[in-house]
């Protein structure tokens, strides 16, 4: 097992008039942590700031300038699923990667009018009960509440992004997979 890695100094954010451009000139670089509990039902969050304002999403972040893909996924770990920096370079070595998808968005989480191109490199880790324990979900920042969807179930209510069913479906259709059931 590798050592684990303290924490990352997160780099300094680029004034808001150079991300703003940013936004507007390039695709951004995102990642997500498609995490599955042992029902294969995968966590998503109802998320309360743009872009995919009210809408359930799963937990992911920009990549930051100056910042590996391993310390971005840490630093996500840590502020969105808040669990501690060793743990999260656990689950980052044993999860899976599903690709490159393009996330357009009409909006930006810092202007409504700008549209918004992102480059998504999720990551799907099945836990197992004991490991839902160490989840401790924060609510209020980036997100109103939690739970727990499949691909075939949705909550009353919910909805889900368009976005997230694909993610949904490609982890039943992995999860079927390991089972043998395809």
């Amino acid at each position: 097992m590798k050592e684990a890695q303290p924490m990352p100094q997160a780099p300094d954010l680029l004034p808001e008039a150079q991300f703003l451009s940013a936004i507007e000139a390039l695709p951004l670089v995102s990642v997500d942590w498609v995490l599955s509990n042992p029902a294969g039902e995968i966590l998503v969050g109802h998320r309360l700031n743009a872009p995919a304002r009210d809408t359930w999403f799963t937990p992911g972040g920009r990549v930051r300038k100056g910042e590996t893909l391993r310390q971005a996924r840490t630093r996500i770990a840590v502020s969105e699923l808040g669990i501690a920096a060793a743990l999260a370079e656990q689950w980052i070595d044993r999860s899976e990667p599903m690709g490159a998808w393009d996330h357009l968005f009409p909006d930006s989480t810092m202007n409504a009018n700008l549209p918004t191109h992102y480059v998504n490199l999720p990551f799907w880790l099945a836990l197992s009960d004991e490991e839902l324990e160490f989840l401790r979900l924060p609510v209020g920042e980036q997100h109103r509440e939690w739970a727990w969807v499949s691909a075939s179930r949705k909550l009353a209510g919910m909805e889900l992004h368009a976005y997230v069913q694909p993610y949904a479906d490609w982890v039943d259709r992995r999860i079927h997979r390991e089972h043998g059931l395809v």
